[in-house]
């Protein structure tokens, strides 16, 4: 496996859509986690309270319950991520 090849399914492997509030109101967020950080997402995930900003890089967010469209095609077309 080539090194690009390596680095694209690690860069997969972090990204996560994360669904949560914000000031009340439902929002989610694409989530590139950096990979040393990830044990302290998991346990952020797990208390219901998460610093996007101090785990990694918010790629994308809105509000709603879940990303529109165009925007789950656009994830996918860019960064090969098809999760729900």
């Amino acid at each position: 496996m080539s090194f690009v090849a390596k680095l694209g399914k690690t860069r997969i492997a972090n990204l996560y859509l994360v669904r949560g509030n914000s000031g009340g109101q439902p929002a989610w967020y694409y989530v590139q986690v950096h990979p040393l950080k990830k044990p302290i997402f998991d346990r952020q995930l797990k208390s219901g309270s998460i610093d996007l900003a101090v785990i990694g890089r918010v790629l994308v967010s809105g509000w709603g319950k879940d990303p529109p469209d165009d925007v789950k095609k656009r994830m996918k077309d860019n960064h090969g991520f098809e999760g729900s």
